[in-house]
């Protein structure tokens, strides 16, 4: 019985399970840990950007920026409680969410201009959506309706504040985009 274990040996089967999980068949909440892990760091790096974002752009970039990690923090809290609906345990400390993470980040790029802070996020929104793809997979698959529909909805999120980013950039939506790029050429 779970309640006569000590959090210590709960953590350690926990543990356990997402490494077996990883290493064996992977399913859509070991992904949505990734993807949770990325949130956190954009929480870090939207943050960075916005405080040091300079230029003509200023007063845009700076209202932007807020707006999106205020909007990544909503998604980390949605799709973190979804997990738990759905009787997973997400990851949920500092050390799990640095585990498995897909995306750097720097402290020199405080220095970056800010067309160069909003490359990055691009790039970072682009990682994470190949995740959330994923994971929508395989949430489909493993009939976990409500996941899925979690997971899309996120994805046109990350989506459209790619066209927006792009657009400011003065690029196309999926221009520069590998993974739309690869599907061209199958």
């Amino acid at each position: 019985m779970a309640q006569d274990k000590t959090p210590q040996e709960r953590l350690q089967e926990e543990q356990e399970h997402k490494e077996h999980v990883h290493h064996t068949k992977i399913n859509a909440a070991a992904i949505a840990d990734h993807i949770l892990g990325n949130l956190h760091t954009l929480h870090v790096k939207l943050h960075q950007y916005h405080w040091y974002v300079k230029g003509p752009h200023f007063f845009l970039l700076h209202e932007k920026l807020e707006e999106l990690y205020n909007a990544n923090e909503e998604w980390f809290d949605t799709i973190a409680e979804r997990l738990l609906t759905s009787g997973h345990k997400p990851a949920s400390t500092t050390a799990e969410f640095e585990k498995y993470t897909m995306l750097s980040e720097d402290p020199a790029d405080k220095y970056l201009k800010a067309e160069e802070m909003i490359e990055n996020v691009i790039e970072d929104f682009r990682s994470t959506r190949e995740f959330t793809v994923r994971a929508i997979r395989l949430a489909q698959e493993e009939g976990d309706d409500a996941l899925e529909d979690t997971l899309i909805a996120f994805k046109d999120h990350l989506d459209e504040n790619i066209w927006m980013l792009q657009a400011f950039l003065g690029k196309e939506a999926l221009e520069d985009d590998d993974a739309y790029e690869d599907d061209d050429e199958d």
